[in-house]
């Protein structure tokens, strides 16, 4: 099967996302991730030869490391995404390889990339992104998780930061992205309180009283976003929703971003 095109975006913003191969662990320890973070700063804070600093290959302005994928949101700088990426994924294979003693591809074909085009869905790209391991049921919010840049909105990150202080649309100041950022954590982390987790049965039966006996995927839009909320806020977790209607877990979280 061909490769799909890739969509390039008008503003130079995307949503770039890194998997393993066969889903294996692309980080085994910290020493990884913070390697990587490394990476990251050589492409937003390059140097020359003689360590005089060069215009911006990018910018980034979110990412969340997770065990074997990884999500970044950046804009070009002075070189292409595909340039970017290239940087980032020839120096970390190079690291990984040699301190793993290992040969071949780390990671799953091409990077996945979407174009950002407007503030809002910028916006929901750096709830969504933070959201990671809270969804993936690792912490209980935001704020709990290290390897974020969550801490770079925060102020409490231990390490040099990466993620840029301007923002690719206009009228978007850091300190209202910084309140929507940290609002996020305090929302998930009260959801969370009063959520009960479901067995898979359990929450079978929810959706199917919810929807009437009707699959969630076979509704239009708006019906299906109003009971993917409902079924999400009785307490069952999007990725268990995804797995139950046999969805995508990106298109569980839009419906209930629509609401």
């Amino acid at each position: 099967m061909p490769r799909r095109s890739r969509v390039f975006s008008t503003t130079g913003v995307y949503h770039v996302m890194l998997r393993g191969i066969d889903r294996r662990d692309i980080f085994r320890d910290n020493q990884d991730r913070g390697k990587f973070l490394k990476v990251l700063r050589s492409v937003t804070e390059p140097v020359d030869s003689n360590n005089k600093p060069l215009p911006s290959y990018c910018m980034v302005h979110a990412y969340c490391l997770m065990d074997n994928h990884v999500h970044l949101l950046i804009a070009e700088g002075n070189e292409t995404i595909g340039e970017v990426m290239k940087r980032i994924l020839v120096s970390y294979v190079s690291y990984f390889n040699k301190r793993y003693e290992r040969l071949g591809p780390l990671f799953q074909g091409r990077y996945r990339s979407e174009p950002v085009e407007d503030a809002g869905y910028f916006i929901k790209l750096l709830r969504y992104i933070h959201q990671n391991p809270v969804a993936a049921e690792m912490v209980a919010s935001p704020d709990a998780y290290e390897w974020s840049s969550w801490h770079e909105y925060a102020g409490t990150l231990g390490m040099p930061a990466v993620c840029a202080r301007s923002f690719p649309f206009t009228g978007i100041q850091w300190d209202e992205i910084k309140e929507l950022v940290l609002k996020v954590s305090a929302e998930v982390r009260i959801n969370k309180v009063h959520k009960s987790r479901l067995t898979d049965s359990e929450a079978r039966r929810l959706v199917e009283q919810v929807c009437q006996g009707i699959e969630l995927r076979e509704m239009p839009r708006s019906k299906r976003a109003m009971h993917a909320k409902s079924i999400i806020d009785a307490g069952v977790s999007m990725r268990q929703l995804a797995r139950i209607a046999a969805l995508d877990y990106k298109t569980v979280w839009r419906m209930v971003s629509e609401q």
